[in-house]
């Protein structure tokens, strides 16, 4: 078994989720978009080397084969999330799933990490009928956007990127990010065994090409129903959104590494 310097694995998961954001991983700060950095696959193995990064750094630096004995039963998130923070939450802008976890996040004890990922979210809202998959002209690529549903609820989407790294960033208005909080226990709970059967579903798969990326059968019906609509369904983004959220590429992208996608290059393992 070998073990690695936790605080050079900390800087190095905090560079390379820097760069997954599309920013530069010494000043933090958003970088105008390139061939590189827009490129889809070269961010799913950012992210597939943040989160192989980030479990070495939980195992206390060390890599190797762990017992039966070792391991410990993981006890799931929604059972272990704080929900006494999200009555601290303000309304600030219109933002994609990411920015509102990381404005939870800030209300978290000082050195938490958010434990709940943007993909659990918008998984229980595709299952939901708010979001669907959709492609992206005939790039070959697809990511998640609003149903009509989805638009009544406050979700919109807007184009991005130049052909043919294309993509959809997907916000959320007030309306949409209160309901999330809203039925966050019921989405933290319900989207792990969402998340779960899509992964069999995967694996039990033939090829990529025939993996399910919508859940398959009936939808349940919702246990709480949606707010009522402030605004039209698909409302402009507000002045506020001109920098920050909208500077950085979409959790969509990151999706894609855990939901499934059919890479537009065979032979790239991302």
């Amino acid at each position: 078994m070998s073990s690695y310097d936790l605080k050079r694995l900390e800087i190095a998961i905090q560079y390379i989720r820097r760069m997954s954001e599309g920013k530069n991983p010494v000043s933090n700060r958003p970088v105008p978009e390139n061939e590189v950095l827009a490129n889809v696959n070269v961010h799913r193995c950012l992210k597939f080397i943040d989160e192989v990064l980030t479990d070495v750094h939980k195992n206390g630096g060390s890599v190797g084969l762990v017992s039966q004995k070792e391991r410990k039963p993981r006890v799931p998130v929604s059972q272990t999330f704080p929900y006494e923070i999200l009555d601290k939450y303000e309304y600030r802008q219109d933002q994609q799933i990411s920015y509102l976890l990381r404005q939870l996040e800030e209300y978290l004890p000082e050195g938490s990490k958010m434990p709940v990922q943007a993909t659990l979210i918008t998984g229980w809202l595709r299952e939901k009928g708010f979001l669907e998959i959709k492609a992206v002209n005939d790039t070959g690529r697809e990511n998640s956007v609003p149903t009509g549903k989805g638009q009544d609820l406050g979700i919109y989407d807007e184009r991005a990127g130049v052909y043919p790294n294309e993509y959809y960033r997907v916000f959320y208005n007030e309306n949409a990010q209160r309901f999330i909080l809203q039925n966050f226990r019921q989405i933290l709970t319900e989207g792990e065994a969402i998340r779960e059967k899509n992964r069999q579903e995967r694996k039990s798969s033939p090829s990529p090409a025939g993996r399910s990326r919508t859940p398959s059968g009936p939808r349940p019906q919702e246990s709480a129903a949606s707010p009522a609509s402030s605004g039209s369904s698909r409302p402009a983004p507000s002045s506020s959104q001109s920098t920050g959220a909208r500077e950085e590429l979409p959790q969509e992208y990151y999706e894609m590494l855990t939901q499934g996608w059919q890479s537009a290059d065979e032979d790239t393992p991302w």
